[in-house]
């Protein structure tokens, strides 16, 4: 629980300077890792599933992308890939409040709640993706992919925010460079804007201050997670059952 502040409240323009340069680093560390983890990797995953499915190469996924060749549609792979990444460091940026307990089991839960959640969204009983054999390496392959973008999001990201880093230290200008990344979903990023400005608003109230410390709110907010991730664990299992 963060200890309500002391003394003067920095000013507004302060406040958003600070958030800004450590909004950008967390879309730094999602955009590259989105690039590397999702991009190439889910390519590789095809890739794989291809070699070991010959009659597969050359189909075309149920995401629209070529399984098994290097086409113009790897370049749009990368750019997907590198645009959910932005999108899942800001996630994290919101929720990254809510952590508890040792920093391993930060790490195991930052990285299994996404390779549930995001799994469930991706594996399907229709389409072509999962009717490769084996069918259960596929799934794993695609469960895996969130899950180790999590993990090493968690780390990279923390590691960015350090107050010694470089997004803490450079020019302003250079420091939010990153947050461009963002124009392909810019409403996204509105609404993340106006929603920490709205936090902001109600932290500087004597009121809001005491209600948004109070560690019944994070509770509240980790047990919607977690019954979210049951949903999507049940959901996930029962897929992979049908497709297995």
């Amino acid at each position: 629980m963060t200890a309500l502040a002391v003394g003067p409240q920095p000013t507004w323009s302060a406040a958003a300077a600070s958030a800004a340069r450590r909004l950008a680093a967390v879309t730094a560390a999602g955009g590259l890792l989105g690039l590397l983890v999702g991009g190439v990797g889910g390519r590789m995953a095809m890739m794989l599933l291809a070699r070991l499915n010959p009659d597969a190469t050359g189909v075309i996924s149920d995401d629209g992308f070529t399984m098994g060749q290097f086409t113009a549609d790897t370049l749009d792979l990368l750019v997907t890939g590198t645009i959910l990444g932005v999108l899942g460091g800001g996630i994290y940026f919101v929720l990254r409040g809510l952590m508890i307990g040792p920093r391993w089991f930060q790490v195991l839960s930052v990285s299994v709640g996404p390779a549930v959640v995001v799994g469930s969204q991706i594996v399907h009983t229709g389409g072509v993706d999962f009717t490769l054999d084996p069918p259960l390496l596929a799934i794993a392959l695609f469960v895996l992919i969130p899950g180790i973008y999590a993990a090493l999001l968690t780390v990279l990201a923390e590691r960015w925010l350090n107050g010694v880093g470089p997004f803490a230290t450079s020019r302003s200008w250079i420091a939010a460079l990153p947050l461009l990344l963002w124009l392909p979903i810019a409403p996204l990023l509105g609404m993340l804007v106006v929603g920490l400005a709205a936090c902001e608003a109600v932290r500087r109230t004597s009121r809001g201050s005491v209600l948004l410390a109070h560690p019944a709110g994070r509770w509240l907010v980790r047990g919607a997670l977690f019954a979210l991730f049951a949903v999507c664990l049940v959901d996930l299992v029962q897929h992979a059952v049908i497709v297995a």
